[in-house]
């Protein structure tokens, strides 16, 4: 009865604003569905499969025994110090190359932008195992570097620390994500008015002022993507680590690799997946609140 003695203008508006509403989440309702199904039911089943006994331990039932066996077993610590010291050390190489390659294809380049951008998407489009044996072409002990420093007097016989190490293991990390950390970057300091830089310079600001009081806090939100995007992922690679990296440059995605593949223990490769995922979950939060303290601290 109200809405009937309502006029028909206030009938038609309440309609209208009710359907702009509906209409969004229509339109993203079956896509989220689909989203969810598609990653909740894989992890629903990972963990029903990290919590069973399995068949390599003649049990059945539901158990903890692979994650606690993850956490605390020695050898697993140790390699996951060396991936944390891998991947770290290589996530910040690729900051100190990404962010002065990415305000130079923003702000120096002019014309040059677009061509220079396109190059190196189509640079990241190489295959990755293409990739990874033109480094062992350069790092072995017959590899050109080696040859080259030999050549001209440096060294008098090959360095063997050049492949399966970590060293390895880092140089072909910090170059295989390289474009999926410049990008975010470069998108965050397109956004950037220019004309904030000339503004620090006239109140007496230098180089390095600028650079951490200005472009830094500004271009957080993409360094916390690229960090997402390549951080995240340097802890699972094993494609990289099983081709240059030996003993020493052994990584959690290749204890993984080992669980499911060689040893066939789908459970505790189940186990040690949720606790990589765990783990990375717990990063993005840590990165999204650095990110936003330094778009606070501008």
């Amino acid at each position: 009865m109200e809405s009937a003695s309502l006029p028909l203008g206030h009938r038609r508006s309440a309609g209208s604003r009710f359907d702009r509403l509906l209409r969004p989440l229509a339109f993203l309702s079956a896509p989220t569905l689909l989203l969810g199904v598609l990653f909740l039911t894989p992890m629903v089943v990972m963990l029903v499969i990290a919590l069973n006994h399995g068949v390599l331990s003649g049990q059945s039932g539901f158990t903890l025994s692979n994650f606690t066996d993850a956490i605390s077993d020695p050898l697993y610590r140790e390699v996951a110090w060396t991936t944390f010291q891998i991947a770290t050390i290589a996530m910040l190489i690729q900051l100190l190359i990404a962010v002065p390659l990415a305000y130079v294809l923003a702000f120096k380049v002019g014309r040059w932008e677009i061509p220079l951008l396109l190059f190196l998407v189509l640079a990241d489009e190489l295959n990755p195992m293409v990739r990874i044996y033109a480094w062992r072409m350069l790092l072995g002990r017959e590899g050109l570097i080696n040859e080259g420093l030999m050549s001209i007097g440096l060294i008098d016989a090959p360095i063997d620390a050049l492949l399966f190490s970590k060293f390895s293991v880092i140089v072909v990390l910090s170059t295989s994500y390289l474009t999926y950390t410049v990008i975010p970057i470069y998108a965050a300091m397109k956004a950037v008015d220019r004309n904030l830089f000339e503004a620090a310079r006239d109140l007496g600001a230098g180089w390095w002022t600028t650079s951490r009081r200005v472009l830094l806090p500004l271009i957080a939100p993409g360094i916390f993507v690229a960090l997402l995007l390549v951080y995240i992922p340097l802890f699972t690679d094993f494609a990289s680590p099983t081709l240059v990296g030996g003993t020493s440059g052994y990584m959690l995605g290749q204890v993984v690799n080992d669980l499911v593949l060689e040893t066939g223990d789908l459970n505790a490769g189940a186990a040690m997946s949720l606790l990589m995922l765990a783990a990375s979950a717990l990063f993005a939060v840590i990165a999204y609140r650095l990110a936003r303290i330094r778009q606070l601290e501008s």
